[in-house]
């Protein structure tokens, strides 16, 4: 009996063994949605070794032989919107078989898909829709059918004339991704020195907020038409360069601020403060955007055209 092994990246990455075609390999499994799976393939499952399985899903460990090792990436693309959230794409960007791999290694793939062959009267766990999984189902299937909803409101009407206004003033000199119509848009201009803009107006219930990110600034906008058209000025305003960065160095922080100005001299503020992580003898851990924010100080950005 063959089955298939999908091997997650991360787990592999942090503490996965080494394999190697043609020799025993015992690993963790979780049954994997036989619907999902052509009639004529292995069964497939998941290596599992960091205790996320739910308890109401059952999971063993089987031992076989190695038959085959693929390494497989797929197309990784950036969700519209204003939260830098990246999502694994249908297609596979490149694949190869691989002869073995090292432990906490990966051969430079995203995944790893191991060929088993077991025994024949191997056991296996079955396919158990968890009841995490089931909830997190039907909150996707309400946000969904909210999301739906909202797009026939006079809010989510004027959302999708705006997006479509940025594609027709903007797409020669911005990219513009934009999902659900409108409500989820990212604006990245081509200059370097532009602020790229991007907005996404939430679905779930317990909130109703247009989330704005202009340059480095988070804003929170309440999810009205009075409002969509101050995303409609802020957009204006970061392509006409009207979008200033300040940085302001303290002892013990540090406060950065994003200042959105409208064309009849409105403005728009948000702002944070950081306090980095001292290590001792002069020591200090901070992540990576801060730093660059750092850097770059005070400045404006360049207008897109």
């Amino acid at each position: 009996m063959r089955i298939e092994v999908v091997v997650s990246g991360w787990e592999q990455h942090c503490c996965g063994k080494a394999f190697t075609r043609g020799a025993p390999a015992t690993v963790s499994i979780v049954a994997l949605d036989p619907g999902q799976t052509a009639p004529d393939a292995p069964a497939r499952f998941l290596e599992e070794h960091h205790g996320q399985t739910p308890a109401d899903v059952p999971q063993w460990e089987v031992t076989g032989t190695v038959a085959r090792i693929t390494g497989v990436s797929y197309e990784q693309r950036r969700r519209p919107g204003p939260h830098p959230v990246f999502e694994r794409g249908d297609a596979i960007a490149s694949s190869a078989a691989l002869d073995g791999v090292d432990a906490r290694d990966t051969g430079g793939f995203g995944e790893l898909h191991l060929l088993i062959d077991l025994d024949d009267d191997s056991a296996l766990p079955a396919y158990v829709v968890s009841d995490e999984s089931r909830a997190a189902a039907e909150r996707a299937a309400r946000e969904q059918e909210r999301a739906a909803q909202q797009r026939t409101e006079a809010l989510g009407r004027l959302l999708e004339t705006i997006a479509d206004d940025a594609v027709a003033a903007y797409s020669s000199v911005a990219t513009i991704e934009r999902a659900d119509k409108g409500v989820s848009v990212t604006v990245q201009p081509l200059s370097a020195g532009g602020a790229s803009i991007s907005w996404s107006r939430s679905t779930t219930t317990d909130s109703d907020l247009i989330s704005v990110k202009v340059g480095e600034g988070q804003f929170a906008l309440d999810a009205d038409v009075e409002h969509a058209f101050e995303l409609r000025e802020m957009l204006a305003a970061a392509a006409a360069g009207r979008v200033q960065e300040m940085v302001l160095r303290g002892e013990e922080s540090t406060e950065f601020e994003t200042v959105v100005e409208s064309a009849d001299g409105r403005t728009w503020s948000a702002s944070m403060t950081y306090a980095p992580l001292r290590m001792g003898n002069g020591v200090v851990m901070m992540p990576g955007v801060i730093g660059s924010r750092i850097q770059a100080g005070d400045h404006g950005y360049d207008a897109w055209a």
